[in-house]
């Protein structure tokens, strides 16, 4: 099966193009966005239009030294080298793997990729917010029920009784996000290593990176650019130079 950050073309493949050009001070024409096929093409054009921005920092570095730090600071004892295995977490508190990752990435100044929940292990790319899509609505139609039910009971005027019940079912709704998240949430399957997770949080901290120390590489840019399409699409397979950016059916935006 080809591997697809799945893009249907609702302007999402814009947001991409729009992300980049941000991240990395560039401009991509219609013309060499159009020709772009697949994530190692993108790269390349990248690439071309930063001749000059090479420097000799490694972004992941600097990005392994930051989460050695914090994960000092949290109480890891032994010693920590790219090669470490990241369930070295799993020894140290609190508990809840949401609330390390919070912690680290407070204590390391770096923004960290996403954590997967149990619903994203297994569905496909996009499933989870189709089936968070499908709770709400659900929700919602329930909201509408209960809202015909409070107005033939109590005589509350239909209007006040919908804005109600449908405010108590957005606030339920959001909860039941946040606690599967906060309950659930575990380290990508994709991450293993201490250096895994230097390289992707240096590709999600890039521009702040990037400032301090002056520039980047090919290397640090990739997983910038990873970054960006994993914002975008929720990708949580490893991206390489062969995937491609729209599903088969997909239309991009013209």
């Amino acid at each position: 099966m080809r591997d697809t950050l799945a893009l249907v073309g609702d302007g999402d493949d814009l947001d991409v193009i729009y992300d980049v050009e941000r991240a990395f001070g560039i401009k991509l024409t219609d013309a060499e966005a159009e020709r772009v096929r697949n994530v190692g093409e993108l790269h390349d054009l990248m690439e071309l239009k930063l001749l000059s921005a090479d420097t000799r920092a490694c972004l992941s570095q600097a990005a392994f030294y930051r989460l050695r730090k914090g994960l000092r600071s949290m109480g890891v004892q032994t010693e920590i080298r790219p090669e470490t295995p990241i369930s070295i977490l799993e020894g140290i508190q609190p508990r809840s793997i949401s609330r390390k990752w919070k912690d680290l990435s407070l204590s390391s100044a770096l923004e960290l990729p996403s954590l997967e929940t149990p619903m994203g292990r297994w569905l496909p790319e996009r499933g989870e917010k189709w089936v968070r899509g499908l709770v709400y609505a659900l929700l919602s139609a329930s909201g509408l029920y209960l809202a015909i039910l409070m107005h033939s009971i109590t005589g509350l005027s239909k209007g006040w009784a919908i804005i109600l019940v449908l405010l108590a079912a957005l606030v339920l709704g959001v909860s039941i996000h946040y606690l599967w998240h906060q309950v659930f949430g575990n380290i990508p399957r994709r991450i293993h290593t201490v250096g895994d997770l230097a390289r992707e949080a240096a590709g999600y901290s890039f521009e702040k990176l990037a400032a301090d120390k002056s520039g980047s590489s090919p290397f640090d840019r990739w997983f910038a650019l990873s970054a960006i399409l994993r914002r975008i699409s929720g990708h949580k397979r490893p991206i390489t130079r062969d995937t491609t950016f729209m599903s088969e059916h997909a239309k991009p935006t013209g």
